[in-house]
């Protein structure tokens, strides 16, 4: 069903889940080479990148919000998955057998270690040092937003975001470089901090943006900070 028409030709709309499968394939196709998913796949993003992609995606599917962009022809060119106040990703039994299970059992050693030593505390106490100790939970998170390279700087990005915070008093997200900031930025979001995630496959850049009246914004407007919720998403699995 047509939600929102962004331009001559785009309509924004809630998926089947049959066109789960071209959306992992433009998670792909746009983050094969980003430095985040070779660390987040135990540096082996040919292998396991879809498999996490998936996995996401299902879980959204289940327990959030999940909405495309296509063509009029019905070609899929841009997604948005985000999880509501409440809950988080990965965070039921549920949710973590649509494919959770089975990536974390494909992961290498030291893809395992890197979640359980380093990702799994950096990444929650660097959100929850902007946005509160709660402040995820408190908010719209907005996992994933991808946008086919031959559609960038349409505004079909800013119409996703519109989508999912047309009924939050506040939304937020996390992006792994400085291009992606910026244009978040542009969508009406603004920077709260930055910092370098380590990793055994190099470091690689992290910002958080947020935008909203609540209180989970209101903690993060106190300015741009660097570095530092007791992970729940992903150690069970690690």
């Amino acid at each position: 069903m047509a939600m929102h028409l962004l331009r001559s030709g785009i309509t924004l709309q809630r998926p089947a889940e049959r066109r789960v499968d071209e959306a992992v394939e433009l998670f792909y196709a746009l983050m094969a080479n980003d430095a985040s998913m070779r660390s987040l796949t135990g540096g082996q993003p040919e292998l396991l990148l879809r498999a996490l992609g998936r996995a996401m995606l299902r879980a959204g599917l289940l327990s959030g919000e999940y909405y495309e962009a296509a063509t009029a022809e019905g070609e899929l060119v841009g997604f948005l998955m985000a999880m509501p106040p409440g809950q988080d990703i990965f965070s039921t039994d549920e949710q973590r057998a649509l494919g959770l299970t089975e990536f974390m059992g494909r992961l290498s050693a030291a893809g395992h270690e890197f979640y359980k030593t380093t990702y799994m505390h950096e990444f929650p106490a660097f959100v929850n040092s902007l946005l509160g100790p709660t402040g995820r939970r408190d908010c719209w998170y907005l996992h994933m937003i991808m946008v086919q390279a031959a559609h960038q700087r349409t505004g079909i990005a800013k119409g996703l975001i519109g989508l999912a915070a047309r009924t939050a008093d506040v939304v937020a997200l996390s992006c792994t470089t400085p291009v992606n900031a910026t244009i978040y930025q542009r969508c009406g979001l603004q920077l709260r901090g930055q910092r370098a995630m380590p990793s055994p496959w190099g470091p690689w850049p992290l910002y958080l943006l947020a935008q909203g009246t609540g209180a989970a914004a209101a903690r993060a407007g106190a300015g741009v900070v660097r570095g530092g919720e007791k992970a729940t998403s992903l150690e069970r699995e690690a």
